[in-house]
């Protein structure tokens, strides 16, 4: 019987190129989309962070005859904030006696609720006195809990009942939300401010600072994406910014509107 002896031929130089350029062609096809998914991802999470947020507030009002969440509370020394206390012995933030804490089952830090998923612990300063994690999410407490927004008092202004607000669906809560100035690294602000301030005796002057944060999908030709936001009636959208309002594109940061109403602050002709 004759034996048959079974050759192998091993790739030749040109089917090895041949190969690896189809390979390096397929990873070209599937990078774009993989980003794609990973930034819908991001997005995804941050709605589901804003309505945990917004869920909480729902229930701090419930629990408190309608009112609204303030900002900030003073107790001797410590400070607490929706987001936790500021413990002036310690110097440390305490995230668990926050305002918002009995109503969430979370951690303040890198990746935890208060923090969006597209705004990294490495892009931005920390805000506090103490330099400590607050979060990159905004309250609308301008809008909701006047006399207790913290760096802007002000005088003689009541906090509404939530009964009261007459168009839940448009009324911001929580945004995403930063500060900065131009050419300075921003800051993470825990306060959403409005595109414009109020300086007492019914006049209103423009904010040029404003903190809501465009950060998800962001353009290159505008330098500003969107800003995915929680509303009273507990619905989170996502919204583009007003380009006639100021802002700073070099960090995405402006307003929704170049006016208060209806997303900032409503009926801002009442105030005294």
């Amino acid at each position: 019987m004759m034996n048959t002896r079974n050759t192998h031929h091993g790739f030749t130089l040109i089917e090895l190129l041949v190969v690896i350029a189809i390979i390096a062609l397929l990873i070209g096809m599937l990078l774009p989309s993989l980003s794609t998914t990973r930034n819908s991802a991001r997005a995804i999470k941050c709605e589901s962070n804003l309505r945990q947020l917004v869920l909480g507030w729902t229930m701090y009002s419930d629990e408190n005859r309608g009112a609204p969440m303030p900002h900030l509370q003073t107790h001797s020394a410590d400070r607490t904030y929706w987001y936790g206390t500021e413990r002036a012995s310690s110097h440390t933030l305490d995230h668990t006696s926050g305002t918002l804490s009995p109503y969430l089952s979370a951690a303040l830090g890198d990746r935890s609720v208060y923090e969006c998923p597209d705004q990294p612990e490495d892009t931005y300063k920390h805000q506090g006195q103490f330099n400590t994690f607050t979060s990159t999410y905004g309250y609308n407490a301008y809008g909701l809990a006047p006399n207790s927004t913290g760096y802007h008092s002000i005088i003689n202004q009541r906090s509404i009942k939530i009964h009261q607000i007459q168009k839940p669906s448009q009324l911001i809560v929580f945004a995403d939300a930063l500060i900065a100035f131009y050419g300075d690294l921003p800051s993470s602000s825990a306060l959403l401010d409005p595109p414009n301030l109020y300086a007492g005796n019914g006049f209103w002057y423009e904010n040029f600072s404003p903190t809501t944060a465009f950060r998800h999908g962001i353009d290159r030709s505008t330098g500003f994406g969107q800003a995915i936001n929680a509303r009273v009636d507990g619905s989170v959208q996502r919204s583009s910014h007003d380009p006639s309002s100021r802002n700073l594109p070099e960090h995405a940061i402006g307003s929704i509107s170049s006016v208060n109403n209806p997303h900032y602050i409503e009926s801002p002709e009442r105030w005294k």
